[in-house]
């Protein structure tokens, strides 16, 4: 099968022929589309001498059921699912995930939802659906998402907005394209300071930020517009939780691994949403296998604009 893979330590990843996974008591999943993901670059860098290889890389992955373990009616053979896939990886032609791991859910695809469509969804959505409910705003309130147009934050934008939430988007030149996800108020970060400009407008303060963008040497200026008693959450483990508590202010760093929507019932969760309108799929671009390579390494240099998925 093709892969995507790292085929030893120190080596760059490159598109390989290798074994299809052994997948004794798990499903074997045909991937028909990977989604990539900045998780997949880190994971490269956390690679040790120690590690399995060849690593195949992706986490994200939509496909079909080639066979089931015994005793998973609900997800036979043929049945299209979505997931994430950590012990096999997801940029490959199959994947292997066992029932029952945490770190690895798996779900159906409801009808009306196509597979491009699925795959844009686990790592992404899961993070947008968990930020909100840490934050707990609730209708009328507003909540600034930093770096709104990202896939994480395009999804939080258009939840939100369900939710009646006012949504305060700053973005790096594309305001229209916030707007178009539901944004009630734009800034860009690239014509202004946006902490400067939101206190101007908000001299109150807002109750709640989605800080997908800054590490812990900036976020720390948060604090200058948010309430007393607001909350912040950091997808970039970027937030020092107690200092931001010294100053009345909830502060949660919150990472893949350990939130607790990464589970079948999470996926089913945003799935329905994207079946019912909720949210659209966050798709940027779809490439081929042998694209793979250019694309990651846009990734690893920050060039990737949206998201892209890779079709099998």
């Amino acid at each position: 099968m093709r892969a995507f893979a790292v085929r030893s330590f120190g080596e760059a990843p490159a598109l390989y022929n290798l074994p299809i996974p052994d997948a004794d008591g798990a499903f074997l999943i045909r991937v028909t589309y990977a989604g990539i993901n900045p998780l997949d670059n880190i994971l490269v860098e956390r690679l040790t001498a120690t590690s399995k290889y060849p690593f195949v890389l992706g986490v994200d992955f939509a496909g079909i059921v080639e066979r089931a373990p015994e005793g998973e009616p609900s997800l036979r053979a043929g049945k299209r699912v979505f997931g994430m896939a950590r012990t096999h990886g997801a940029y490959a032609e199959y994947t292997a995930v066992a029932p029952g791991v945490k770190t690895e859910p798996l779900a159906p695809i409801p009808d009306g939802v196509t597979d491009d469509q699925a795959v844009a969804l686990p790592i992404a959505a899961i993070t947008a659906l968990r930020s909100l409910e840490l934050l707990g705003v609730t209708p009328g309130q507003r909540l600034v998402v930093m770096g709104a147009t990202g896939a994480v934050g395009g999804y939080t934008v258009q939840m939100a907005r369900d939710r009646g939430v006012r949504v305060i988007a700053t973005v790096r030149r594309d305001a229209d394209e916030a707007r178009r996800l539901g944004a009630d108020e734009v800034y860009d970060a690239e014509a202004a300071d946006v902490i400067d400009a939101l206190r101007a407008s908000h001299p109150d303060g807002v109750e709640a930020v989605l800080d997908l963008v800054n590490g812990s040497s900036v976020i720390r200026r948060d604090a200058e517009i948010l309430k007393s008693g607001g909350g912040l959450v950091s997808t970039r483990y970027a937030a020092d939780e107690e200092w931001f508590a010294e100053r009345r202010i909830t502060a949660v760093n919150i990472a893949t691994l350990t939130n607790p929507l990464s589970s079948p019932e999470g996926l089913a969760k945003v799935a329905r949403m994207l079946a019912h309108g909720t949210i659209t799929a966050r798709i940027h671009s779809i490439i081929q296998p042998d694209q793979i390579g250019e694309v990651f390494e846009k990734l690893r240099n920050g060039g990737l604009h949206g998201k892209a998925v890779i079709r099998f």
